[in-house]
């Protein structure tokens, strides 16, 4: 029996051809919740970039955010934080005063960017985002890293990151993240304290991001529109999010 149910956000719940919820996934969102499932967010943004999508104005009953880097309640209360390690914090620093690479640093507070290019715009045009603020590093613990430009160059970032990983979600950019951090980290915990085990949950994705959290729940359903090395590992592809993925996946398993 599917207790709780994570959603991935950009092209699972947040269309960006439409900016905005489909309907019919609001629709089935209800209905899931009135059946007594839950409904949790998981996500590579964080909470002050979820407050400004159509998501905000959905009840969540928790939201796995930052690529499993900070877990919250439905209230915001903090259920589990793993900031990146402080030596690599501080080399990523490094590289930022250098103005070598553009990077976003997120931390509880929000994100901040060292300086802007055209693939930084592009990016997050792409998910309908604005780009953060210029900002500066004031010792805060920090959750993720978001750097940009050309793939190949970014690969070996991770080379001087010994205990982060990279987690793509666009050919400009990359989250980097704790090498032991990751959706599906982030979702056995919020799991573990819920009580449950991955054999209770199921959950939608789209994304590269997305694929060890798809084959780690008892179901993982592709939508229709994602990549298509994430509809191979799926237990289903639904349809396109704008052709009513989200609510045909909970007919066709019988959850609404």
């Amino acid at each position: 029996m599917i207790k709780t149910i994570f959603f991935d956000v950009d092209g699972t719940l947040v269309s960006h051809k439409t900016d905005s919820v489909p309907a019919s996934t609001k629709r089935a969102l209800e209905l899931l919740r009135e059946n007594g499932v839950k409904l949790v967010l998981a996500t590579g943004r964080d909470m002050s970039q979820l407050n400004k999508l159509p998501v905000r104005d959905i009840k969540f009953d928790g939201y796995v955010t930052m690529n499993g880097q900070l877990c919250l309640d439905e209230n915001g209360k903090e259920l589990f934080g793993n900031p990146i390690d402080e030596v690599d914090t501080e080399k990523m620093i490094e590289l930022i005063k250098e103005k070598r690479v553009p990077i976003t640093t997120i931390g509880k507070e929000g994100p901040y960017i060292n300086f802007v290019t055209d693939q930084v715009v592009a990016a997050q045009k792409a998910v309908s985002s604005k780009v953060a603020p210029i900002g500066k590093y004031h010792g805060e613990e920090v959750y993720q890293f978001i750097a940009y430009g050309d793939r190949n160059e970014l690969k070996t970032l991770v080379d001087e990151l010994p205990n982060c990983k990279l987690s793509w979600w666009n050919e400009y950019a990359v989250d980097i993240i704790s090498k032991n951090g990751g959706k599906l980290a982030g979702i056995k915990k919020y799991l573990e304290l819920q009580n449950q085990t991955l054999d209770d949950a199921m959950a939608f994705g789209d994304g590269e991001n997305d694929l060890e959290m798809l084959k780690a729940v008892k179901v993982g359903v592709a939508m229709g529109n994602g990549e298509e090395h994430v509809k191979q590992i799926a237990d289903y592809v639904t349809t396109d999010i704008n052709k009513d993925g989200i609510y045909n996946a909970s007919m066709h398993y019988k959850l609404i």
